[in-house]
């Protein structure tokens, strides 16, 4: 006797499942000095003197209790990026990502730190490791302390 396969019912639905997390202290405030005051700060490990963004309580290399708080940026350097033309499913969206954009990592003016994010040039011509950049924040009232309150970061002339 032969086996056959059965067609598999399949039912296609959406569900929204709507959360909200806490960022926690270290995290907190770094999201809150940059709704309020569009500033970026990490926090600096007393023993080996790492800088963290995003804060966290403890240095990743010691395991010991971070220590202070250092404001870093607006400005940097980027050390590596990379021109994304494919567009993707980005589920922070809920939609296609628009391309072409560039992604970057940034060493931050202040203390050595490296911040991903976006860059505003996505022409392969303009954009080179060293290149300078400034982070450009969204106007007071729009900002609700999240990373996507920094638009991107801009060229320096």
């Amino acid at each position: 006797m032969t086996k056959t396969a059965e067609e598999p019912i399949i039912i296609s639905q959406t569900i929204e499942i709507p959360y909200r997390w806490s960022t926690g202290r270290h995290v907190g405030k770094f999201y809150q000095e940059i709704k309020d005051s569009a500033r970026i700060y990490c926090n600096v490990c007393p023993e080996c003197g790492h800088a963290l963004i995003l804060p966290r309580p403890v240095c990743a290399r010691c395991h010991i209790k971070m220590g202070e708080w250092v404001e870093v940026g607006p400005e940097g350097t980027v050390l590596l990026y990379t021109i994304i033309e494919q567009s993707f499913w980005d589920p922070t969206l809920g939609r296609m990502k628009d391309v072409p954009y560039t992604a970057a990592y940034i060493e931050l003016d202040g203390r050595p730190t490296v911040f991903s994010h976006i860059l505003k040039e996505t022409d392969p011509e303009k954009v080179s490791v060293g290149l300078r950049v400034r982070a450009v924040f969204k106007p007071r009232e729009q900002r609700i302390g999240h990373l996507t309150d920094i638009l991107h970061f801009e060229t320096i002339e």
